[in-house]
């Protein structure tokens, strides 16, 4: 009994609905739109924002991956972020960014642009490993997650971060730092008296403030509250 040749069955099945130049061509065609959908998405992500938001399906949404502004800046500011143009961007993308936004675009029957991301301050300057999202504005100052990668950040950043979110923070950091060094010069010196150790408290005080507010604005750096979504490094 002759044998069946299942690949023989297949090419014989699939010419019988399409011949081969006609699959060549239509295959062609495929590419040749998917290259110029890559190509596209690649050029929004380095384009400036215009201002106009994105119309996406209702109810294709989903809401885990909304926003609004105020939960952006809120996060921005608690651990020193930035929420910028993608054209901003220096860092790299993952090699699947623009499958990602492909499956979105066809999913949502849209072109999608003006492009957000929120990343450390350096990632729109240098490479770097440090958690960067993808979003888009959709209108009413929400905006829609596209896609999120690197590594998680560390919770202590948020300690670190603490002291530049503004003025105030500074201002009890130094106090903070002030309190604990008086306190350790009455446990490295006992006889201090209370009045001796308030003094050197004031002074402490007065000292940490002028130095720390001193570099602070000598390596021009500002306050989370005010930069995070300046397009500048300094003020």
């Amino acid at each position: 009994m002759k044998k069946v040749n299942l690949f023989e069955e297949l090419l014989h099945e699939r010419n019988k609905q399409i011949s081969t130049n006609e699959l060549t061509s239509l295959l062609k065609n495929i590419w040749t739109k998917e290259d110029s959908r890559k190509e596209r998405i690649t050029q929004s992500l380095k384009d400036s924002n215009n201002g106009s938001f994105n119309q996406l399906k209702f109810e294709e949404m989903e809401t885990k991956n909304i926003f609004h502004k105020d939960t952006i800046k809120n996060i921005c500011v608690r651990y020193r972020l930035r929420f910028l143009d993608s054209n901003l961007f220096k860092g790299e993308y993952p090699k699947n960014i623009t499958k990602i936004i492909s499956d979105i675009e066809k999913k949502h029957d849209t072109n999608l642009n003006n492009f957000m991301i929120m990343a450390p301050s350096k990632l729109f300057k240098i490479k770097s490993p440090d958690d960067p999202i993808l979003f888009i504005p959709i209108g009413n100052d929400y905006y829609y997650l596209i896609h999120k990668w690197g590594e998680e950040f560390n919770y202590l950043r948020k300690l670190l971060v603490l002291p530049f979110k503004n003025i105030d923070n500074l201002t009890i950091f130094s106090v903070l730092v002030s309190v604990f060094f008086a306190l350790l010069g009455k446990l490295f010196i006992p006889s201090l008296t209370f009045s001796e150790v308030f003094i050197l408290f004031l002074f402490l005080v007065k000292g940490f403030i002028f130095i720390f507010f001193y570099t602070f604005f000598l390596t021009r750096k500002n306050f989370s509250e005010s930069i995070w979504n300046s397009k500048y490094d300094s003020f």
